[in-house]
């Protein structure tokens, strides 16, 4: 208990004890309480003060370069920063996704020849998703289309590396903490958490922001992401720390045994 401290003998606990109380021991003085946020197995995920954060931040930013994130309404299709499908050997030119499992039916934001423009520049290439989007085959961009395509590219990279310093933090803050079997639970109970809150508000996103255009899918189904994983994985963080807690502290009487008739 906070504040708890064994009385020691001194000058000021020698006052006499009135004979008329029920408890006949003397109490201790008040003194200070102990920081709780110091003691072993405070706070959540018991990370001690000089430990490094946990992995929410990077986990929650990175998760939509690699999730599929859903669009509702569209049969299947999920934005993505990866193709699928048949890929030339020379890679994709396209940076942002809208596409099936299969890659068959797809809004692919492309950089290269445009047949209908007969000139470079940055254009949607579109396969049975014109009923989703009102997107045309080679459709150009311009100047918003282009910075969407740059920021897709470097986003595909900086995601994983994003997603690799979530695993690094995520695993230090394991070896550090004074319970390391209670902060690993919480470490796989908020990943999982983060990437169903991910896909989950990603979708709401998508959503809403496909009401502008395709490229307000892309941005509300990423920040969508970001959102639901941060708050998945804080979410799946206490819930995995209540469930140990109460699993590590909770007495099973054993049923007695009924003899056999």
């Amino acid at each position: 208990m906070a504040g708890y401290r064994i009385p020691q003998a001194s000058d000021d606990y020698r006052e006499a004890i009135d004979s008329g109380t029920a408890p006949l021991i003397r109490m201790p003085a008040p003194g200070p309480v102990p920081d709780a946020s110091h003691a072993p197995g405070s706070g959540a995920g018991s990370i001690l003060p000089d430990q490094p954060w946990m992995g929410a931040v990077p986990v929650a930013a990175g998760a939509a370069s690699v999730v599929r994130i859903p669009i509702p309404g569209t049969n299947g299709l999920c934005i993505e920063f990866a193709p699928r499908g048949r890929v030339p050997a020379t890679g994709s030119t396209s940076t942002l996704f809208f596409q099936d499992l299969t890659g068959k039916r797809h809004l692919r934001l492309d950089f290269g020849f445009n047949v209908k423009t007969n000139s470079i520049n940055y254009h949607w290439n579109q396969a049975g998703t014109h009923a989703n989007f009102g997107i045309s085959d080679h459709t150009p961009v311009g100047r918003v289309g282009a910075g969407v395509y740059q920021a897709a590219k470097y986003f595909r990279y900086a995601g994983r590396v994003l997603l690799v310093a979530g695993v690094v933090m995520d695993a230090v803050s394991i070896v550090q903490s004074d319970r390391p079997l209670r902060r690993a639970s919480q470490v796989v109970v908020s990943w999982a958490a983060a990437w169903v809150g991910c896909k989950v508000v990603g979708a709401g996103g998508a959503a809403l922001g496909t009401l502008a255009s395709p490229l307000g899918t892309a941005a509300g189904g990423v920040v969508g992401c970001v959102v639901g994983g941060f708050g998945g994985y804080y979410g799946g963080s206490v819930v995995a720390a209540d469930i140990y807690d109460w699993a590590e502290g909770a007495l099973f009487t054993p049923l007695p045994e009924v003899a056999a008739p």
